[in-house]
């Protein structure tokens, strides 16, 4: 599964839209959107927060 999917279904499981895991990553929505599409990569402080927010280890939302 391709890491922005991974990322998505993660987020979707734990209930959130975008704007609230925005929220508790301290981006905006738009970002998570690009991050989820594939349109942006995220710097690694922001994919640890992203983590950190999903309750999951990096490399399992965005490595392979």
């Amino acid at each position: 599964m391709a890491a922005n999917n991974r990322l998505k279904a993660a987020r979707v499981l734990k209930g959130m839209t975008q704007l609230q895991l925005a929220e508790k990553v301290g981006t905006r929505e738009i970002e998570i959107s690009r991050i989820e599409t594939g349109r942006a990569n995220p710097d690694g402080e922001t994919k640890q927060r992203i983590a950190d927010a999903l309750q999951k280890p990096t490399f399992e939302l965005f490595n392979g």
